[in-house]
């Protein structure tokens, strides 16, 4: 064989290897995407004001790993307000965690799947150092 062809041949293979495992990695990461109940609406039928009233899960597979986000509400009058969307990470043990982070507070979301419904504890920690931290928990249900 000659050299151009010995470098378009290994070109050729290093590609098909290189699309094969991404295609893998990537049904790898849809699969482990349909496996994740906890994606979709959840609300909180009983919230009240300034309580978490729903949580939006959303998952993407990007370069062959899940990517999740969530957006929280907390019930206000006359509509609920949004916290934004914020990244989410899953530990080994399945806990769902989520950072919001807002010019006076932060508040931080683990969320552990229970079936139909999932627990939510909110801990609201406070930039002034006067102001106690704030630790809730929900039970939020699928919509």
């Amino acid at each position: 064989m000659k050299p151009r062809q010995t470098i378009f041949m290994c070109m050729f293979f290093c590609t098909v290897a290189f699309l094969v495992s991404a295609a893998q990695a990537q049904t790898a990461c849809e699969v482990r995407k349909s496996e994740m109940t906890e994606l979709g609406e959840w609300k909180n039928p009983d919230a009240h004001l300034k309580e978490l009233s729903q949580i939006e899960l959303e998952g993407q597979c990007l370069d062959g790993q899940l990517i999740v986000r969530g957006r929280a509400f907390t019930s206000c009058s006359p509509r609920d307000c949004k916290w934004g969307w914020a990244a989410g990470k899953l530990s080994f043990s399945g806990v769902l965690t989520f950072r919001f982070i807002g010019f006076f507070k932060a508040q931080h979301i683990e969320l552990r799947p229970m079936g139909q419904r999932i627990q939510a504890y909110v801990r609201t920690e406070n930039h002034d150092p006067e102001i106690p931290t704030k630790t809730r928990s929900y039970i939020l249900i699928r919509q």
